[in-house]
């Protein structure tokens, strides 16, 4: 199936591993043009240059610090010069530290919000006025499975994550008549080094062997196992193409089952 991604101008935040690696090689398989940040630039080169490769298209690693508002309005400003626009935003933040809410402070509550919530904000700020001037684009908030179904001692992110869905939803309204589409994916327990840290602080927390932490993680996945980050990667890329231009505002899980609400 042709998605009717190529050339396409792309933005990827926290794009260096994880879920925002994945949606990056993904994008640029379809021949997207792909924009990819994180603080290690090295290894955004190096990822970079291998899927302008597979993908026959270009791409352009970028140094972004997701909790300076400076260093994304480079960024972005970096990838209008270049490209002239943006079409596609897949806003990706770092998930924030685990642990129940009675041990969490105010400051690291503040740096949750710094790091994982007002990224999102100051990137929508930064490309919804190109999006506006070129006609459309979409937007794809990556988020959490715990906007569906609370997931203990993650307080942090099931918060910070909620009012990104929020922002989201109120500008799939909003941005409609510009023909700007909004969605969010929630990932349930996907194999990333996110995963991993989850499963070790919660091996630590309770004082159990690292198959019972895992277990834990899986215990209400129907589908008994990890997701594939590659396979979100691809879920993300449709979502963002002209096969969904008729799909703005959900908030879809892709969790192996594990949010059982209608």
């Amino acid at each position: 199936m042709n998605l009717g991604l190529r050339n396409k101008r792309a933005l990827v935040t926290a794009a260096s591993r994880g879920l925002g690696l994945a949606t990056a090689r993904a994008l640029g398989a379809e021949g997207a043009r792909v924009a990819m940040t994180g603080r290690s630039i090295d290894s955004l080169r190096r990822e970079a240059d291998t899927i302008a490769r597979t993908g026959q298209t270009e791409t352009l690693p970028l140094a972004m610090d997701l909790c300076d508002p400076a260093s994304i309005t480079q960024g972005v400003d970096d990838v209008l010069r270049r490209w002239g626009g943006i079409d596609i935003l897949i806003a990706n933040t770092p998930g924030p530290a685990a642990g129940p809410f009675v041990s969490i402070d105010r400051a690291t509550w503040q740096a949750a919000l710094d790091m994982t919530l007002m990224p999102v904000i100051d990137l929508l700020h930064r490309v919804i006025p190109s999006m506006r001037a070129n006609g459309g684009g979409r937007i794809l908030c990556i988020t959490t499975v715990g906007i569906k179904t609370a997931q203990p001692s993650m307080v942090l992110s099931n918060a910070t994550r909620l009012a990104i869905t929020g922002i989201a939803k109120t500008l799939s309204v909003e941005l409609a008549s510009d023909n700007i589409l909004v969605n969010t994916l929630c990932p349930g327990p996907i194999d990333t080094d996110r995963m991993v840290s989850l499963i070790d602080a919660t091996q630590k927390e309770k004082g159990i062997s690292r198959e019972q932490a895992e277990a834990i993680w899986l215990d209400e996945v129907p589908l008994q196992r990890m997701g594939r980050a590659e396979d979100f990667g691809k879920l993300a890329s449709v979502l963002v193409s002209d096969v969904a231009s008729y799909v703005t505002g959900a908030a879809l899980a892709v969790d192996g089952g594990k949010s059982r609400a209608y």
